[in-house]
């Protein structure tokens, strides 16, 4: 099933520029730092790849049920979102997410998962060489 707002992950073709994790702090936090993205691009050096992690919108997220405290929902669009004040940081969620996806950064004291930009996310419109790409409809 394509969601709406389904992401593409074009590993192959990804040249570990960082750019989309810039724009991703830049959007969200009005910052650069790569430290608040809501996606990661791990550098895998011994297969010459650079790969990007972004939530899926799993149809049954591992991630929700494995948060003790209920700090995790997803909406109808498939989109995770962290109650920060809920959140205490045990990283549950993080564990349970076979993507990689979601993360806790202890610098920050908080998750950070992909929100989609409201709909319009930043990082694919742009990735220059199609890492991340919005699948069209059909």
């Amino acid at each position: 099933m394509i969601r709406e707002l389904e992401i593409k992950v074009n590993t192959p073709v990804c040249t570990g520029c960082h750019i989309c994790e810039m724009v991703c702090s830049l959007y969200h936090e009005g910052a650069v730092n790569l430290d608040k993205a809501r996606l990661r691009i791990l550098d895998k050096w011994d297969d010459s790849l650079f790969e990007p992690h972004i939530c899926q919108l799993c149809d049954q997220p591992d991630c929700v049920p494995a948060c003790p405290v209920s700090a995790l929902t997803q909406d109808d669009r498939g989109i995770i979102h962290v109650d920060d004040e809920t959140c205490n940081g045990c990283e549950s969620c993080v564990t349970a997410c076979t993507y990689g996806a979601i993360r806790w950064d202890g610098q920050f004291e908080r998750l950070f998962v992909c929100d989609r930009c409201d709909g319009d996310p930043t990082c694919v419109k742009l990735c220059t060489v199609t890492a991340l790409e919005m699948p069209t409809k059909i």
